[in-house]
């Protein structure tokens, strides 16, 4: 499988890591900033981190196209990360190419979803 399109583009806003998947407070992402605590030392204090490995790792993993809807096109990662504590785990990761407005056109490029352990 070939990589994810445009994996050098790939964009992973602050608020995604830091409002939602390691956010112990966050009521939708609790539950992962438990378990990327757990299992790789991921939290609050180094989320950059997490960001930066992500996107250094992207361009050489396959990427799976998973669905295609009104909003774009959403495709599956998954990328073994060795984190703070010396442990590698691999982590699903989920990237979205946005629809333009009015448009066919997709972004040029994908944004993170969602990232979870499998």
């Amino acid at each position: 499988m070939p990589p994810l399109p445009s994996s050098e583009r790939a964009v992973i806003e602050e608020s995604k890591l830091v409002a939602y998947a390691l956010n112990p407070q966050s009521e939708r992402g609790q539950h992962k900033a438990r378990v990327f605590a757990r299992a790789l030392g991921f939290d609050l204090s180094n989320w950059a981190l997490l960001q930066r490995a992500i996107l250094a790792a992207l361009p050489s993993q396959p990427a799976r196209l998973t669905s295609e809807t009104a909003f774009g096109k959403k495709y599956e990662v998954v990328i073994p990360l060795t984190g703070p504590n010396g442990r590698t785990v691999h982590v699903l990761t989920v990237w979205q190419f946005d629809r333009l407005p009015e448009s066919a056109e997709y972004a040029d490029a994908p944004r993170l979803v969602t990232l979870y352990l499998p």
